[in-house]
C-alpha cells in the first residue's frame, strides 16, 4: 500500500531522505551510525506524545519509522475525526481507513490501557468504500475493548450501513460512554455488559418505550450517576429504578403527540436539565423530591398546552431549592391558579430569564410572593420577539399590592440588563422595600451613559428596608 500521502505537511522533514542526508553530514537525526534516536524511548512515551496528535499525523508516524508503528497502541487517548482527516478524495480516504486498522490491530505483549477513544465517523460510510467501513469499524471497537477503553464516543452518520457493531457490547470496562447516532432508528443494544458505567450519553437517537433499554441500564448498571439525552426522538420514556442516578438532562428532544415521561424510584436524584419541548404527560410517584437543582428551559409551544401537563411538571419538579427559569416557564409558574396548589417554600436560589417587555420584570413579582425563603435572585432580561404592551401606573401598583410580596430572607440580588422601564423601576423598587435581610444587589443596566447615570439616581433614590443594602453598578454581566 502507498503510504506518501498520508505524511502530512508539517511531517515533511521526517522523512527517510532528509535521515540519510543528516546521517552523511555526521549531525543528524541518527548521528554517523544512522541510529533512530527514537529507539530507546519506552512505548508509554511514544503512545503519549501520540495521543497529543491528530489521527492523521498518528498514522503518518507509523509509516515512517517501524519504531513509531506500535506507538497508537500505546497511547492512552485517541481521537479519530475521519472527515477531519481527509475531508475530501475518497481512495485517500479508504487508505487511511486501512492504514489505521493496521496500526489498531497491532497488539503488543503487555496492552496499554485506553483511556478515552472519539470516533467520528462522517463520510466513512460513503457510496464508495461503504462496503468495508463496518468492518473498520468493528475492527477499532475490538481493538479499544482489548485495550480495557474507560471513555468512548462514537459518532456515527446517517447511513443505513452505520450500525452499531457487536464489538461494541465487548468494551466491559466503559465508564463514560456516548452515542451520537444521526437519525438511527434500529433499537439500541442491551447495555447490560456496562457494569462499570456512570455516564450515558444519547444523541439524535430514537426512543420509543417498545423496548426495555433503561430497564436493562438501571439493573445492570449499578454505578451509573449521569444520563444525557440529547436531540433524541422520545415517544415515551420511562426511567424506573431503584437506581442511583443522580443527575438527569433531557435537553432539545423531540416528543411525539401523546408523549409521556414518567419517573420513578429515584431517591438519589439531585439535578434535572429540561430544555426544548416539554412532553404531553409527566407522571413520578414522588420519589425525585430529593432534587437540589432545576433548570428548566422549556420553549413556548406552538398548541396551548393543557392544564393537566402544566399541573404535573410543576409538581415534579417546582419545589427546589435552586430553580432556574425560561421566560416561557416564569410566565406559567407565575400563574396565579396553579400557586393555589403548589408552594415553592424549598426555593432558595433563584434564577428568572424574562422577555424584554414592558411588564416583564414585574410579572415575576405572583412568583417571588411564594418564594418566600428565597435567599438569592438573579433576573436576566433578553430581547423579546413577541408584541410590547405598556404597563400604566394602575396595573405596576395593583399587582404589587394584590401580591403581598414579603422576602424576609432574601440577600442577594442580581439583575443583567434592566432597563428603565416602569415595571423594571418597580421590580427594583419592591425588592428593596421588601427585603429587609438584603446584603448586596448588583445591576447590569442595559444603557450606558448619560441614561444609565439617569437610572442610577433614580435607583439610588429608593427607599430601603435593609440598612446594611449595598447597590453596585456594573458595566458587563
Amino acid at each position: 500500500m502507498r503510504t506518501k500521502h498520508l505524511i502530512p505537511n508539517h511531517a515533511a522533514g521526517l522523512t527517510y531522505a532528509a535521515r540519510d542526508s543528516a546521517a552523511r553530514d555526521n549531525n543528524g537525526y541518527g548521528g554517523a551510525d544512522g541510529i533512530d534516536p527514537f529507539e530507546g524511548f519506552p512505548d508509554a512515551v511514544l503512545g503519549l506524545i501520540v495521543s497529543k496528535l491528530p489521527f492523521r499525523s498518528a498514522v503518518a508516524a507509523s509509516a515512517i519509522s517501524r519504531r513509531w508503528r506500535g506507538a497508537a497502541n500505546a497511547a492512552p487517548a485517541l481521537d479519530i475525526d475521519f472527515a477531519a482527516a481527509f475531508p475530501a478524495a475518497p481512495r485517500r480516504r479508504a487508505a487511511f481507513a486501512a492504514a489505521a486498522t493496521a496500526a489498531l490491530a497491532r497488539r503488543p505483549a503487555s496492552p496499554h490501557p485506553l483511556r478515552r477513544l472519539r470516533l467520528a465517523l462522517d463520510g466513512l460510510f460513503d457510496q464508495a468504500f461503504a462496503a468495508p467501513a463496518a468492518e473498520h469499524l468493528a475492527c477499532w471497537l475490538a481493538s479499544a475493548a482489548a485495550r480495557g477503553v474507560e471513555r468512548l464516543e462514537l459518532r456515527l452518520p446517517r447511513s443505513r450501513l452505520a450500525v452499531l457493531p457487536p464489538s461494541l457490547l465487548a468494551c466491559t470496562a466503559l465508564t463514560s460512554l456516548t452515542l451520537r447516532l444521526d437519525h438511527y432508528a434500529l433499537p439500541l443494544p442491551s447495555p447490560a455488559t456496562f457494569a462499570r458505567l456512570s455516564r450515558l450519553h444519547l444523541a439524535s437517537v430514537s426512543l420509543n418505550g417498545d423496548d426495555d433499554f433503561f430497564g436493562d441500564l438501571f439493573s445492570h448498571c449499578a454505578e451509573l450517576r449521569n444520563v444525557v439525552l440529547e436531540k433524541c426522538r422520545i415517544g415515551a420514556l420511562r426511567l424506573a429504578g431503584p437506581s442511583g442516578l443522580r443527575s438527569l438532562a433531557i435537553t432539545d428532544c423531540t416528543w411525539a403527540q401523546e408523549s409521556s415521561l414518567a419517573v420513578f424510584e429515584m431517591p438519589e436524584l439531585r439535578s434535572l436539565r429540561y430544555s426544548g419541548a416539554m412532553a404531553t404527560r409527566h407522571v413520578t410517584d414522588g420519589s425525585i423530591s430529593s432534587l437540589d437543582q432545576v433548570l428548566l428551559a422549556i420553549e413556548k409551544p406552538q398548541a396551548k398546552p393543557r392544564e393537566d401537563t402544566l399541573r404535573e411538571l410543576i409538581a415534579l419538579v417546582g419545589n427546589s431549592p435552586s430553580l432556574l427559569l425560561s421566560p416561557w416557564c416564569t410566565e406559567q409558574f407565575a400563574r396565579v391558579e396553579e400557586w393555589l396548589k403548589v408552594r415553592l417554600d424549598r426555593v432558595r436560589r433563584l434564577s428568572c430569564i424574562i422577555e424584554r417587555r414592558e411588564e416583564a420584570a414585574l410579572s415575576i413579582a405572583p412568583l417571588l410572593s411564594n418564594c418566600r425563603n428565597v435567599e438569592e435572585l438573579r433576573v436576566s432580561v433578553v430581547p423579546s420577539q413577541g408584541t410590547r404592551r405598556r404597563c400604566s401606573d394602575a396595573e405596576c401598583h395593583g399587582l404589587l399590592r394584590s401580591k403581598g410580596v414579603m422576602l424576609k430572607h432574601l440577600k442577594g440580588v442580581r439583575m443583567k440588563y434592566i432597563d428603565e422601564s416602569k415595571s423594571g423601576l418597580e421590580l427594583v423598587k419592591l425588592l428593596l422595600k421588601n427585603a429587609s435581610a438584603l446584603e448586596t444587589m448588583n445591576i447590569v443596566p442595559s444603557m450606558d451613559g448619560l441614561e444609565q447615570a439617569m437610572f442610577r439616581r433614580r435607583v439610588l433614590k429608593f427607599r430601603k428596608s435593609s440598612r446594611n443594602a449595598s447597590i453596585q453598578f456594573c458595566t458587563a454581566g
